[in-house]
């Protein structure tokens, strides 16, 4: 029997003491065993409690392809991890972070009291890192008091931690952690579309939904729990609530119960579809009276963003995008993966993508999208050593009513790959064995055309 490798940190790690654990697992102050530098700097150790249970250690490496991805003041910098061993279980999983010294927002709020103006602050900070995440198409999904560390207890500094039930869409491994009936979120604030057997489990509206629950919390210290309660009353119209936010000016509440009317809608498509409208309208809750062309201008900028994120169509066209990068990158995954098993005789081909005017590598994944007509197209395909014939297939995919289907062209024929509700969620699975099934049959026809069978 093979012997589990029960502490591979002790490699590189002392560890000081333990300062916290949830259910997932625990973590220690450490420091380095061989310093770099006469500076003794200390870190964070977080290890599984149950190394052997094959859904924490996918979400040990969820959380590290998610660090990986993200840099960002806002967020702990990953430092030291094995995670590359998350399949074989007999290697225990580790991960070391930057220490953060400071408090959470839960214990922080126990011996402070925010003002108005500090609590819209912090609420603006938190959105600014979701906006990072979101660019990378990294849903956080358990935005909660205890996953926020007030940085040297400065409220103006916040770090949000905890990216262990996280989606990370730029992550071509796709290893998926969310199964069908599974419940993710907290109990800090449930939302809906989080239940069990929900098709919208991975939407980044719920990050900004649970962000302001945040706002209310460090508000009011009451915690949301939920959208309605056995009332049927948001969080911000509970006696309790009202009573907490009484504190505050009459005007400045009206203007903020606005935002939260929105924020705490039952249905998501009439919450916050983005997070600039929303960050616009808290900031004008704090900042000083303008000038009248001033705060025309600054109306009219909010107003242009308030009349996008609630549009009818801005919903839709926000689940067509998340889908086709989905696709893309599956694309290019899949058809990498072939070559790699094919052999030094093949190689990958593009089309329609300069590389060189890319922002960063994570963009060669972004669908291109023509918004007039709701379509994108992606040229991808495999190269075949001395043979002038490849296969280079021209992706297509387009909305069609409320379902997204994706052709493939091939010498004038179209091909359906995949047809899938606006509103569903991408079986990422089953859709890559779909499509390296027909890279290894358009490759073998070209192979056998020009080489015999």
């Amino acid at each position: 029997m093979t012997r589990q490798n029960n502490n591979p940190w002790n490699e590189r790690w002392e560890i000081i003491e333990l300062i916290g654990g949830g259910g997932q697992g625990k973590t220690f102050l450490i420091k380095p065993k061989n310093l770099v530098d006469s500076i003794e700097r200390h870190y964070v150790l977080k290890k599984l409690k149950k190394q052997k249970d094959t859904k924490s250690r996918k979400r040990m490496y969820r959380e590290v392809s998610a660090l990986k991805t993200l840099d960002s003041p806002g967020i702990s910098r990953l430092v030291d991890s094995n995670i590359e061993k998350f399949e074989d279980s007999t290697v225990s999983l580790y991960l070391v972070t930057e220490f953060v010294p400071g408090k959470t927002l839960e214990n922080f709020l126990k011996d402070e009291t925010l003002n108005f103006e500090e609590a819209i602050y912090l609420a603006n900070k938190l959105l600014g890192i979701l906006e990072n995440c979101h660019e990378y198409d990294i849903v956080h999904r358990d935005i909660k008091p205890a996953n926020i560390i007030i940085r040297n207890d400065d409220i103006k500094d916040p770090v949000l931690i905890d990216f262990g039930i996280s989606f990370n869409n730029s992550d071509l491994k796709n290893t998926d952690l969310t199964q069908s009936g599974e419940q993710v979120g907290n109990r800090f604030f449930t939302l809906p579309e989080q239940q069990d057997k929900s098709n919208l489990q991975r939407d980044p509206r719920s990050d900004i939904t649970q962000c302001c629950g945040i706002l209310f919390f460090a508000l009011t210290k009451l915690k949301p729990t939920n959208l309605l309660d056995h009332e049927a009353k948001r969080p911000h119209e509970r006696l309790e609530s009202k009573e907490a936010l009484s504190r505050f000016a009459s005007d400045s509440i009206a203007k903020l119960n606005k935002i939260f009317n929105k924020a705490f809608d039952p249905r998501i498509d009439s919450r916050w579809q983005s997070i600039p409208p929303l960050k616009e309208a808290l900031m004008q809750l704090v900042q000083p009276v303008q000038s009248e062309s001033t705060n025309d201008r600054a109306s009219d900028i909010a107003r242009i963003r308030e009349n996008l994120s609630t549009s009818p169509d801005y919903a839709m066209r926000q689940s067509f995008q998340f889908l086709a990068n989905q696709i893309v990158q599956e694309i290019h995954k899949v058809g990498r993966s072939v070559v790699s098993e094919l052999g030094p005789e093949f190689g990958n081909i593009q089309e329609g993508l300069n590389l060189a005017l890319l922002k960063n590598k994570f963009d060669q994944y972004q669908a291109e999208i023509d918004w007039s007509k709701l379509t994108f197209y992606r040229q991808y395909g495999i190269t075949i050593k001395f043979l002038e014939e490849k296969f280079f297939p021209k992706f297509k995919g387009a909305a069609t009513g409320n379902e997204l289907v994706l052709l493939a062209e091939v010498k004038s024929q179209e091909i359906e790959l995949l047809r899938i509700s606006l509103n569903g969620e991408l079986d990422l699975t089953e859709f890559s064995k779909h499509l390296k099934d027909f890279y290894i049959k358009g490759v073998m026809t070209i192979v056998e055309a020009e080489m015999g069978k």
